[in-house]
């Protein structure tokens, strides 16, 4: 399984609207009537990063990040800055505790 931020050529610091927008681009160019499996890579990619819950999930479950409580601080504090988390809380937030 390849990285889905390669396959769709955007940097992993891409907003939802740049990704939005080259995978639109992407779609385009590579119809599933000419290229199928090419397209289903590009939309499988979209759909595991297409918005913030979708990269989270993706860079804590996919990638080993949230292997480590490094990892877990790490995420949770890139979606939630600027706040302050109890272990119990950031277990929730990183979604390894039910809410």
């Amino acid at each position: 399984m390849s990285d889905p931020y390669e396959t769709l050529g955007v940097p992993i610091d891409a907003t939802d609207d740049v990704l939005r927008k080259r995978y639109l681009e992407l779609i385009r160019e590579f119809t599933p009537e000419h290229h199928p499996e090419r397209f289903a890579a590009i939309r499988a990619a979209y759909e595991k990063i297409k918005d913030v819950d979708a990269r989270t999930k993706y860079r804590l479950f996919e990638t080993g990040a949230g292997d480590t409580i490094e990892g877990l601080i790490e995420e949770v504090t890139c979606r939630t800055p600027r706040r302050r988390f109890g272990l119990n809380s950031l277990l929730t937030a990183a979604g390894k505790l039910p809410r």
